[in-house]
Protein backbone atom coordinates (compact mmCIF):
# COMPACT_ATOMS: atom_id res chain seq x y z
CA UNK A 1 0.00 0.00 0.00
CA UNK A 2 2.82 2.44 1.17
CA UNK A 3 4.37 1.68 -2.54
CA UNK A 4 1.33 2.54 -4.85
CA UNK A 5 0.87 5.73 -2.50
CA UNK A 6 4.64 6.58 -3.17
CA UNK A 7 4.04 5.29 -6.78
CA UNK A 8 0.85 7.83 -7.17
CA UNK A 9 2.28 10.60 -5.66
CA UNK A 10 5.52 10.62 -8.10
CA UNK A 11 2.34 9.97 -11.03
CA UNK A 12 1.12 13.27 -9.60
CA UNK A 13 4.55 15.37 -9.69
CA UNK A 14 4.91 13.95 -13.41
CA UNK A 15 1.40 15.09 -14.29
CA UNK A 16 2.02 18.68 -12.54
CA UNK A 17 5.04 18.93 -14.50
CA UNK A 18 3.27 18.69 -17.85
CA UNK A 19 0.37 20.94 -16.99
CA UNK A 20 3.69 23.65 -17.28
CA UNK A 21 2.81 26.70 -19.94
CA UNK A 22 3.49 26.26 -23.11
CA UNK A 23 4.26 29.12 -25.58
CA UNK A 24 1.20 30.46 -26.98
CA UNK A 25 2.93 31.34 -30.05
CA UNK A 26 3.13 28.37 -31.04
CA UNK A 27 0.57 26.55 -33.83
CA UNK A 28 1.01 22.76 -34.62
CA UNK A 29 -1.06 20.12 -36.45
CA UNK A 30 -1.22 22.21 -39.74
CA UNK A 31 -1.73 19.41 -42.25
CA UNK A 32 0.29 20.50 -45.18
CA UNK A 33 -0.06 18.75 -48.74
CA UNK A 34 0.98 20.14 -51.93
CA UNK A 35 2.41 19.20 -55.82
CA UNK A 36 4.94 20.32 -57.65
CA UNK A 37 7.33 19.51 -60.55
CA UNK A 38 9.87 17.88 -58.62
CA UNK A 39 9.10 16.97 -54.54
CA UNK A 40 11.68 19.59 -53.77
CA UNK A 41 9.15 22.14 -55.37
CA UNK A 42 6.24 19.87 -53.93
CA UNK A 43 7.84 20.23 -49.97
CA UNK A 44 8.58 24.18 -50.31
CA UNK A 45 5.18 24.82 -51.94
CA UNK A 46 3.67 22.95 -49.39
CA UNK A 47 5.76 24.64 -45.97
CA UNK A 48 4.83 28.11 -47.34
CA UNK A 49 1.45 27.36 -47.49
CA UNK A 50 1.40 25.59 -43.99
CA UNK A 51 3.36 28.68 -42.32
CA UNK A 52 0.25 31.01 -44.16
CA UNK A 53 -2.20 29.02 -42.85
CA UNK A 54 -0.45 28.63 -39.14
CA UNK A 55 0.26 32.28 -39.14
CA UNK A 56 -3.34 33.49 -39.41
CA UNK A 57 -4.40 31.05 -37.09
CA UNK A 58 -2.09 32.18 -34.21
CA UNK A 59 -4.03 35.79 -35.09
CA UNK A 60 -7.14 33.98 -34.55
CA UNK A 61 -5.96 32.87 -31.52
CA UNK A 62 -4.59 36.33 -29.76
CA UNK A 63 -7.49 38.21 -31.13
CA UNK A 64 -11.34 38.76 -31.22
CA UNK A 65 -12.90 38.49 -34.29
CA UNK A 66 -14.50 41.95 -33.48
CA UNK A 67 -11.59 43.82 -33.29
CA UNK A 68 -10.45 41.95 -36.60
CA UNK A 69 -13.46 43.44 -38.51
CA UNK A 70 -13.21 47.09 -36.81
CA UNK A 71 -9.52 46.90 -38.00
CA UNK A 72 -10.42 45.94 -41.43
CA UNK A 73 -8.25 42.73 -41.08
CA UNK A 74 -7.00 40.91 -44.17
CA UNK A 75 -5.65 37.45 -44.04
CA UNK A 76 -1.40 37.34 -43.96
CA UNK A 77 -0.11 35.87 -46.87
CA UNK A 78 2.83 33.34 -47.20
CA UNK A 79 5.14 36.03 -47.58
CA UNK A 80 4.49 38.01 -44.53
CA UNK A 81 4.12 34.99 -42.56
CA UNK A 82 7.47 33.55 -43.47
CA UNK A 83 9.02 36.85 -41.73
CA UNK A 84 7.35 36.33 -38.92
CA UNK A 85 8.53 32.35 -38.19
CA UNK A 86 10.85 31.98 -35.55
CA UNK A 87 11.01 27.71 -36.10
CA UNK A 88 9.07 25.04 -38.19
CA UNK A 89 9.06 21.52 -37.58
CA UNK A 90 7.42 18.90 -40.10
CA UNK A 91 5.79 15.45 -37.96
CA UNK A 92 4.20 12.24 -40.39
CA UNK A 93 6.44 13.56 -43.46
CA UNK A 94 5.35 12.00 -46.64
CA UNK A 95 6.67 12.24 -49.92
CA UNK A 96 6.62 11.32 -53.44
CA UNK A 97 8.25 11.78 -56.64
CA UNK A 98 5.54 15.01 -56.88
CA UNK A 99 3.63 15.20 -54.10
CA UNK A 100 4.99 16.64 -50.40
CA UNK A 101 2.65 15.90 -47.35
CA UNK A 102 3.24 15.84 -43.39
CA UNK A 103 1.54 18.27 -40.29
CA UNK A 104 3.18 21.24 -39.72
CA UNK A 105 3.98 22.86 -36.09
CA UNK A 106 5.38 26.50 -36.45
CA UNK A 107 6.82 28.14 -33.82
CA UNK A 108 6.86 32.41 -34.18
CA UNK A 109 9.08 35.10 -33.22
CA UNK A 110 7.08 36.94 -30.29
CA UNK A 111 8.46 39.98 -30.89
CA UNK A 112 7.84 40.34 -34.43
CA UNK A 113 4.25 39.31 -33.60
CA UNK A 114 3.51 41.76 -31.34
CA UNK A 115 4.79 44.49 -33.52
CA UNK A 116 2.93 43.34 -36.55
CA UNK A 117 -0.39 43.40 -34.17
CA UNK A 118 -0.01 46.72 -32.70
CA UNK A 119 1.10 47.72 -36.12
CA UNK A 120 -2.54 46.91 -37.55
CA UNK A 121 -4.17 48.79 -34.57
CA UNK A 122 -5.10 44.58 -33.14
CA UNK A 123 -5.53 44.32 -29.23
CA UNK A 124 -4.16 40.82 -28.75
CA UNK A 125 -4.29 38.55 -25.46
CA UNK A 126 -0.76 36.58 -24.85
CA UNK A 127 -1.16 35.23 -21.46
CA UNK A 128 -2.93 31.90 -21.04
CA UNK A 129 -5.71 30.80 -18.01
CA UNK A 130 -4.95 28.87 -15.33
CA UNK A 131 -4.61 24.82 -15.94
CA UNK A 132 -8.05 23.45 -15.85
CA UNK A 133 -9.44 19.50 -15.91
CA UNK A 134 -11.37 18.14 -18.86
CA UNK A 135 -13.76 15.14 -18.16
CA UNK A 136 -15.17 13.72 -21.79
CA UNK A 137 -18.10 11.74 -21.09
CA UNK A 138 -19.55 9.74 -23.75
CA UNK A 139 -23.37 9.27 -23.21
CA UNK A 140 -24.50 6.49 -25.39
CA UNK A 141 -27.37 3.51 -25.40
CA UNK A 142 -25.56 1.55 -22.27
CA UNK A 143 -24.98 4.70 -20.34
CA UNK A 144 -22.26 7.23 -19.61
CA UNK A 145 -18.95 6.23 -19.88
CA UNK A 146 -15.84 8.65 -18.28
CA UNK A 147 -12.76 6.53 -17.77
CA UNK A 148 -12.88 3.89 -20.21
CA UNK A 149 -11.86 4.55 -23.72
CA UNK A 150 -14.23 6.30 -25.97
CA UNK A 151 -14.04 8.17 -29.45
CA UNK A 152 -14.75 10.72 -27.89
CA UNK A 153 -12.00 10.70 -25.02
CA UNK A 154 -9.70 10.32 -27.91
CA UNK A 155 -9.99 13.19 -29.60
CA UNK A 156 -9.15 15.25 -26.53
CA UNK A 157 -5.84 12.42 -26.37
CA UNK A 158 -5.19 13.44 -29.53
CA UNK A 159 -4.98 17.52 -28.91
CA UNK A 160 -2.22 19.16 -27.78
CA UNK A 161 -3.88 21.71 -25.45
CA UNK A 162 -0.32 23.39 -24.20
CA UNK A 163 -0.55 26.42 -26.54
CA UNK A 164 -3.67 27.17 -26.57
CA UNK A 165 -5.09 30.39 -23.90
CA UNK A 166 -6.72 28.37 -22.47
CA UNK A 167 -5.70 25.35 -21.73
CA UNK A 168 -7.80 22.01 -21.09
CA UNK A 169 -5.88 18.79 -19.69
CA UNK A 170 -7.29 15.43 -19.13
CA UNK A 171 -6.91 13.68 -15.79
CA UNK A 172 -4.46 10.64 -15.63
CA UNK A 173 -7.21 8.14 -15.33
CA UNK A 174 -5.89 6.29 -12.18
CA UNK A 175 -7.57 4.18 -9.60
CA UNK A 176 -7.60 7.52 -7.62
CA UNK A 177 -9.43 9.56 -9.89
CA UNK A 178 -11.96 6.54 -10.73
CA UNK A 179 -12.58 6.59 -6.85
CA UNK A 180 -13.51 10.20 -6.44
CA UNK A 181 -15.41 10.69 -9.68
CA UNK A 182 -18.00 8.17 -10.83
CA UNK A 183 -19.60 9.16 -14.69
CA UNK A 184 -23.28 9.75 -13.12
CA UNK A 185 -21.91 11.96 -10.39
CA UNK A 186 -19.78 13.92 -13.78
CA UNK A 187 -23.14 14.22 -15.94
CA UNK A 188 -25.36 15.59 -12.28
CA UNK A 189 -22.29 17.63 -12.15
CA UNK A 190 -22.05 16.93 -8.15
CA UNK A 191 -19.81 19.34 -6.76
CA UNK A 192 -18.28 17.37 -3.84
CA UNK A 193 -17.07 14.96 -5.71
CA UNK A 194 -16.03 16.56 -8.59
CA UNK A 195 -14.24 19.19 -5.66
CA UNK A 196 -12.11 15.96 -4.95
CA UNK A 197 -10.39 15.85 -7.94
CA UNK A 198 -10.26 19.40 -8.87
CA UNK A 199 -8.12 18.79 -5.51
CA UNK A 200 -6.07 16.24 -6.45
CA UNK A 201 -4.73 18.07 -9.28
CA UNK A 202 -4.55 21.71 -7.56
CA UNK A 203 -6.76 23.30 -10.30
CA UNK A 204 -10.24 25.40 -9.68
CA UNK A 205 -11.89 24.50 -13.12
CA UNK A 206 -13.37 21.56 -14.74
CA UNK A 207 -14.94 21.37 -17.40
CA UNK A 208 -17.55 18.28 -17.69
CA UNK A 209 -18.04 17.77 -21.77
CA UNK A 210 -20.86 14.91 -22.42
CA UNK A 211 -21.14 13.72 -25.57
CA UNK A 212 -24.14 12.29 -27.01
CA UNK A 213 -24.60 11.29 -30.70
CA UNK A 214 -27.67 13.76 -32.57
CA UNK A 215 -27.89 11.86 -35.90
CA UNK A 216 -25.89 9.91 -38.23
CA UNK A 217 -22.41 12.21 -38.29
CA UNK A 218 -23.64 14.50 -36.07
CA UNK A 219 -22.53 15.03 -32.31
CA UNK A 220 -24.44 17.24 -29.31
CA UNK A 221 -22.24 18.23 -26.24
CA UNK A 222 -23.57 19.48 -22.96
CA UNK A 223 -21.08 21.41 -21.37
CA UNK A 224 -20.88 22.31 -17.55
CA UNK A 225 -18.44 24.63 -16.46
CA UNK A 226 -17.46 23.74 -12.95
CA UNK A 227 -15.27 26.66 -10.90
CA UNK A 228 -14.63 27.46 -7.03
CA UNK A 229 -13.97 30.75 -5.75
CA UNK A 230 -11.44 31.73 -2.99
CA UNK A 231 -14.11 30.58 -0.39
CA UNK A 232 -14.47 27.06 -1.64
CA UNK A 233 -17.78 28.03 -3.43
CA UNK A 234 -18.88 25.78 -6.56
CA UNK A 235 -20.69 27.05 -9.59
CA UNK A 236 -21.65 25.90 -12.82
CA UNK A 237 -22.34 27.74 -16.47
CA UNK A 238 -23.98 25.33 -18.88
CA UNK A 239 -23.53 25.58 -22.38
CA UNK A 240 -24.11 23.23 -26.06
CA UNK A 241 -22.07 22.34 -28.85
CA UNK A 242 -22.46 20.95 -31.69
CA UNK A 243 -20.07 19.37 -34.13
CA UNK A 244 -20.65 17.68 -38.06
CA UNK A 245 -18.53 15.71 -40.11
CA UNK A 246 -20.68 14.71 -42.77
CA UNK A 247 -19.02 16.69 -45.45
CA UNK A 248 -15.96 14.60 -44.45
CA UNK A 249 -17.43 11.46 -45.53
CA UNK A 250 -19.97 8.43 -43.74
CA UNK A 251 -19.88 6.45 -40.77
CA UNK A 252 -17.26 6.59 -38.49
CA UNK A 253 -14.89 9.12 -40.30
CA UNK A 254 -17.73 11.63 -40.08
CA UNK A 255 -18.73 11.00 -36.29
CA UNK A 256 -14.69 11.53 -35.93
CA UNK A 257 -14.94 14.88 -37.57
CA UNK A 258 -17.95 15.21 -35.43
CA UNK A 259 -15.89 15.45 -32.50
CA UNK A 260 -13.05 17.05 -33.75
CA UNK A 261 -15.51 20.51 -34.49
CA UNK A 262 -17.03 19.99 -31.59
CA UNK A 263 -13.83 20.14 -29.08
CA UNK A 264 -12.76 22.92 -31.05
CA UNK A 265 -15.96 24.98 -30.81
CA UNK A 266 -15.71 24.37 -27.22
CA UNK A 267 -12.05 25.43 -26.94
CA UNK A 268 -12.67 28.56 -29.14
CA UNK A 269 -15.49 29.29 -27.01
CA UNK A 270 -13.32 29.61 -24.06
CA UNK A 271 -10.64 31.04 -25.77
CA UNK A 272 -12.95 34.42 -26.96
CA UNK A 273 -14.81 34.72 -23.22
CA UNK A 274 -10.67 35.19 -21.77
CA UNK A 275 -9.80 37.66 -24.74
CA UNK A 276 -13.10 39.72 -23.87
CA UNK A 277 -11.99 39.80 -20.01
CA UNK A 278 -8.01 39.80 -20.78
CA UNK A 279 -7.63 42.17 -23.85
CA UNK A 280 -5.73 45.02 -23.57
CA UNK A 281 -7.02 48.32 -25.80
CA UNK A 282 -4.84 50.80 -24.80
CA UNK A 283 -1.30 51.80 -23.52
CA UNK A 284 -2.09 53.27 -20.45
CA UNK A 285 0.58 52.57 -18.14
CA UNK A 286 -0.05 52.57 -14.15
CA UNK A 287 2.90 52.63 -11.31
CA UNK A 288 1.64 51.66 -8.16
CA UNK A 289 3.59 50.72 -4.56
CA UNK A 290 2.52 46.79 -4.16
CA UNK A 291 3.18 44.88 -0.80
CA UNK A 292 3.60 41.51 -1.41
CA UNK A 293 2.55 39.21 1.51
CA UNK A 294 3.75 36.10 2.18
CA UNK A 295 4.51 33.92 5.09
CA UNK A 296 7.66 31.61 3.30
CA UNK A 297 10.50 32.07 0.84
CA UNK A 298 8.89 30.03 -1.42
CA UNK A 299 5.36 31.82 -1.45
CA UNK A 300 7.63 35.17 -2.11
CA UNK A 301 9.54 33.10 -5.04
CA UNK A 302 6.25 32.06 -6.71
CA UNK A 303 4.38 35.52 -6.56
CA UNK A 304 7.66 36.88 -7.96
CA UNK A 305 7.16 34.44 -10.58
CA UNK A 306 3.92 35.67 -11.23
CA UNK A 307 4.69 38.93 -11.51
CA UNK A 308 7.75 38.51 -13.61
CA UNK A 309 6.05 36.01 -16.63
CA UNK A 310 2.74 38.59 -16.39
CA UNK A 311 2.29 39.99 -20.16
CA UNK A 312 0.68 43.06 -18.64
CA UNK A 313 3.36 44.10 -16.28
CA UNK A 314 6.36 46.43 -17.40
CA UNK A 315 8.76 45.85 -14.56
CA UNK A 316 8.60 44.79 -11.02
CA UNK A 317 11.11 46.52 -9.18
CA UNK A 318 12.19 45.60 -5.75
CA UNK A 319 12.50 47.82 -3.21
CA UNK A 320 12.73 46.26 0.26
CA UNK A 321 12.41 42.87 1.47
CA UNK A 322 11.29 40.99 4.96
CA UNK A 323 10.35 37.98 6.09
CA UNK A 324 6.49 38.24 5.50
CA UNK A 325 6.66 40.81 3.18
CA UNK A 326 7.47 42.86 0.19
CA UNK A 327 7.78 46.36 -1.17
CA UNK A 328 7.75 46.76 -5.09
CA UNK A 329 7.11 49.16 -7.80
CA UNK A 330 4.86 48.07 -9.98
CA UNK A 331 4.81 49.44 -13.69
CA UNK A 332 1.68 47.21 -16.04
CA UNK A 333 -0.28 48.24 -18.72
CA UNK A 334 -4.28 47.56 -19.02
CA UNK A 335 -7.15 48.36 -16.18
CA UNK A 336 -6.51 46.97 -12.13
CA UNK A 337 -9.10 44.86 -12.63
CA UNK A 338 -7.32 43.19 -16.25
CA UNK A 339 -4.01 43.03 -13.61
CA UNK A 340 -6.03 41.01 -10.96
CA UNK A 341 -7.83 38.90 -13.46
CA UNK A 342 -4.75 37.94 -15.14
CA UNK A 343 -2.41 37.30 -12.02
CA UNK A 344 -5.37 35.00 -10.02
CA UNK A 345 -5.17 32.44 -13.29
CA UNK A 346 -1.57 32.39 -11.46
CA UNK A 347 -2.74 31.75 -8.72
CA UNK A 348 -1.95 35.10 -7.25
CA UNK A 349 -4.77 37.68 -5.77
CA UNK A 350 -4.61 41.36 -6.35
CA UNK A 351 -6.32 44.13 -4.52
CA UNK A 352 -6.38 46.90 -2.38
CA UNK A 353 -6.16 47.10 1.45
CA UNK A 354 -5.57 49.58 4.32
CA UNK A 355 -2.11 49.55 3.10
CA UNK A 356 -2.62 50.23 -0.22
CA UNK A 357 -2.44 47.42 -3.14
CA UNK A 358 -1.53 44.12 -1.66
CA UNK A 359 -0.23 40.53 -3.90
CA UNK A 360 -0.50 37.36 -2.10
CA UNK A 361 -1.13 33.71 -2.93
CA UNK A 362 -4.70 32.51 -3.16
Amino acid sequence: MQLLRMFTAICMVLFAGTLARADVFTVVDVPIDAYGASVTEARRAAISAGTEEAANRLVERLTLQSDRYEANWSQIDAALASQLVAGIQIQDEKRSNRRYLGRLQVTFDQTRVRDFLRAQNLPFVEAQTANALILPVWNGAEGAVLWRNNLWRQTWQNSRPEHDLTPLNLPLTDLGDQQALTANQAIRFEHEALATLAKRYDVTKIVVAIATNNGPGRVEVRVGIVSWNDEGRASVRHQRFYGDGNDMGTGLRALKKAYVRARADLVASLEREWKQRAVVRNDTITQVRLTASYTSLSQWRRIRDVLAKSPLVREARLDALSADGALMTLTYVGTEQQLATQLAEGGVLFGDSDIGPVARLR
